[in-house]
């Protein structure tokens, strides 16, 4: 019955108050807030893997231009290996030959052949002098020169101090006249020093500090897992940079690169949030005038549909509550009512006592009634209650007796004593009358009728 009545009087939805505008702001705020928070993270999330997949497409590129300035260098040694082999051994022309290698190539400190594993030629020697010596005799050397001699494969160290200054890697480049690994063909290395960092002029590393990327080339030393920095424009910490392979003699570096700014930039996050913040608010003030003209709209609603003395609905919602209950076919009683000798009140005792007796009856008459009924004040000292139920004569009469033993009560005001009575009267939908006139005129009539005895 009550779901009946919410369906059948819109006008009599709660109004929303001040308090309650507020707390519906305040948790549409929330969620614009938490949408805002996770579209934030998304577009971050979608940013960082962009940036990532650029990152990944830039790191292939110089990993690829890296790759190729040491190769290029290191063919040096292979050149040099294959013009010993075809002389048999033989050191012919060895100046003429660096020397149109070389190419003053910055990236290039020198060649060297090292017949036995002892350094004899060396191109340019002006300061390259320290270069010459036994591989094997050399500390630092040693290991390097061995494991190359003893495995046929070139080996690239460093980088480290070069005993004739500076900071280079070194290329050492066993050469066999013969089968390798057989007694007495081992015939010694060619080797290649490099410069560093010249030798990454070509794969323009530096052009990555423009493009807003920290880069650093390591590798791990493997006599004792330390990592060695062979080239970096950072002292920052690289754990969440993406990280490539290149691939060199006897070994392989690794490339790390990230933004400098991070693989999502605050800038981005800031504006995210600022442009959030802004259609949130515009959203707010859109909901709380959204709301504020159901608010007003409804209290009109109320003001149209009400008593401004009693608070109960007047005449105008009566009329519409029982076209509505008429039109859906429900069950109803309307009872009539009205003050005996009110007006009497209003000459003796003046209109503001008898607007207070006209409250208090309200008040009693609301006392006997049940929950879902409807009371109304239609005129100056009339009522009406609309029963929502199909119930028996006696129910009405037994109804009447309790409302007119309550308001028979004295009611004091002031220092004055009003001894109020009222008369009623009441018609059944459909089983007195099916007509929605017919029916307010039966109940009036049996109102009067009641007045008159």
């Amino acid at each position: 019955m009550q779901n009946l009545r919410v369906n059948l009087f819109e006008e009599r939805y709660r109004v929303l108050n001040d308090k309650k505008i507020k707390q519906t702001i305040i948790a549409i705020f929330l969620i614009l807030l938490l949408l805002s928070v996770l579209i934030i993270f998304m577009l971050s999330k979608a940013e960082k893997k962009r940036n990532i997949v650029q990152a990944e497409y830039i790191m292939a590129s110089e990993i690829s231009k890296v790759q190729y300035a040491i190769d290029s260098r290191l063919l040096n040694t292979e050149i040099l290996e294959m013009i010993i082999v075809n002389n048999h051994g033989t050191v012919t022309d060895f100046e003429m030959i660096a020397e149109r290698l070389y190419e003053n190539d910055p990236a290039i400190r020198c060649l060297q052949l090292a017949p036995d594993g002892n350094v004899t030629y060396v191109y340019p020697l002006e300061g390259n002098e320290s270069a010459f010596g036994s591989l094997f005799d050399h500390p630092d050397r040693r290991s390097e020169a061995m494991y190359a001699r003893d495995t046929g494969k070139m080996t690239l160290a460093g980088p480290y101090e070069l005993s004739q200054g500076g900071l280079g890697l070194v290329a050492r480049n066993p050469i066999y006249l013969e089968n390798r690994h057989q007694e007495g063909t081992f015939w010694g290395f060619s080797v290649v020093v490099l410069n560093v960092p010249e030798i990454f002029n070509k794969a323009e590393l530096e052009s990555l500090s423009d493009q807003g990327y920290s880069y650093r080339i390591y590798r791990v030393r493997p006599e004792n897992e330390e990592v060695q920095i062979i080239s970096s424009n950072t002292e920052s910490d690289m754990r969440d940079a993406v990280e490539g392979e290149i691939t060199v003699p006897n070994g392989t570096w690794y490339l790390s690169l990230r933004p400098k700014i991070g693989w999502v930039s605050w800038k981005n996050i800031v504006l995210e949030s600022m442009v959030a913040l802004i259609l949130n608010t515009l959203l707010l003030l859109l909901t709380y005038g959204g709301l504020t003209i159901v608010q007003q709209k409804k209290k009109m609603t109320e003001l149209a549909n009400t008593d401004p003395l009693t608070g109960l609905y007047n005449v105008r919602y009566f009329m519409t509550t029982i076209k509505q209950l008429y039109e859906c076919r429900q069950s109803f009683g309307v009872l009539y009512l009205d003050l005996n000798k009110f007006k009497e009140v209003n000459d003796q005792y003046g209109h503001d006592t008898g607007d207070k007796l006209l409250v208090e009856v309200a008040a009693r008459i609301g006392d006997c009634l049940k929950k879902e009924d409807i009371l109304f004040r239609i005129g100056g000292d009339e009522f009406c209650i609309v029963v929502m139920d199909t119930n028996s004569g006696d129910f009405y009469d037994a109804l009447i007796r309790r409302i007119v033993e309550r308001i028979s009560r004295p009611y004091a005001v002031a220092d004055i004593v009003l001894y109020p009575g009222i008369s009623c009267g009441y018609s059944r939908f459909p089983e007195d009358q099916s007509d929605i006139e017919k029916l307010i005129q039966e109940a009036d009539r049996n109102m009067y009728t009641m007045k008159n005895m």
